[in-house]
């Protein structure tokens, strides 16, 4: 795991988040039960480099492969049961996690998943408040959980699973997606019908807010954004809505976390109640403030130098 970084914007807007490196997902929990590697999951092409996409009009946006369907089994999920995916690699890149479902008769078959057959059934930005700023809820996760709809009907998906990163997306293309599919066989299922359905790719143009950030996170990760209005957009999810709506439902995600300092595992649960309003308890938060109307260095007061002096708090 890395180094943990943190940044204040102004006096209002702070976050943290660790510099790992990129991930891979090859391992799928089905129902607490966690796979070998690539037992359910199709291998990705990024699977010795760890590389993203970044281009959102390709094939690869799909599950990042072209070619290991056929040898990748099929796992069997009851509807309403909690699922998940376990990263090769604790999660510090800021951004966030959606997971869309696509029919798929069969799961195994490589073109399944063609045209416009994916959902969306999670998301998970990251949350802002005035008093704390942004929160990074997955920081140093390893794994991410969450539950399959129990309205779904019964039948053979693709469960994609994605981490959109943006700390150099400040240039169209400079999102990074981080993919992954799990082939899934839901019984017990429900009668609802899923929707709206987009396809992938063609879900993204690139240009959504929460995709093209109007100032990069610097690479150093010691650098802040000048202004916390480009930050508010990663509050925008980019994509189709959640379905099931969560409105007056509950949707939870959890994520177990290791501490670098006494390697023990913690978990992070998100509950939302509704689109509009989210409840976060975080294992950690950073808060950090400035005196409203200091002159600093832009980006000075987390760590950078060589930019133009602003207003902290303007």
């Amino acid at each position: 795991m890395g180094t943990v970084s943190s940044c204040t914007l102004s006096n209002e807007v702070a976050f943290s988040f660790t510099n790992d490196v990129p991930d891979t997902f090859p391992q799928f929990i089905n129902n607490g039960v966690d796979s070998t590697d690539w037992q359910y999951i199709r291998m990705t092409d990024n699977y010795d480099s760890n590389a993203p996409v970044t281009d959102v009009t390709s094939y690869e946006m799909k599950c990042y492969e072209n070619s290991t369907a056929s040898g990748t089994s099929i796992a069997t999920v009851t509807a309403g049961s909690t699922v998940g995916f376990i990263a090769d690699n604790s999660m510090g890149h800021p951004g966030y996690f959606d997971a869309y479902m696509s029919a798929a008769n069969p799961a195994n078959l490589e073109s399944a998943g063609s045209g416009s057959t994916w959902f969306k059934i999670h998301e998970w930005p990251p949350s802002y408040n005035a008093s704390v700023g942004f929160t990074f809820q997955y920081e140093g996760a390893t794994q991410v959980t969450f539950t399959i709809p129990s309205q779904v009907p019964s039948g053979q998906y693709l469960l994609r699973f994605e981490q959109i990163a943006l700390h150099v997306a400040s240039t169209y293309g400079g999102a990074q997606f981080y993919i992954a599919c799990a082939q899934i066989n839901v019984v017990g299922g429900g009668t609802g019908t899923p929707g709206p359905l987009v396809a992938i790719p063609g879900v993204y143009t690139g240009y959504e807010p929460g995709i093209l950030i109007g100032e990069p996170i610097k690479q150093s990760y010691l650098q802040c954004f000048p202004r916390e209005l480009h930050w508010l957009s990663l509050t925008v999810n980019s994509g189709p809505a959640v379905w099931p709506p969560v409105s007056g439902s509950t949707s939870t995600t959890t994520a177990k976390t290791t501490t670098s300092s006494s390697v023990k595992a913690t978990t992070t649960t998100t509950t939302t109640t509704t689109k509009a309003s989210t409840t976060t308890t975080s294992t950690k938060a950073t808060t950090t403030t400035s005196t409203t109307g200091t002159t600093v260095p832009e980006y000075g007061q987390c760590g950078g130098s060589g930019k133009a002096a602003y207003s902290v708090g303007s």
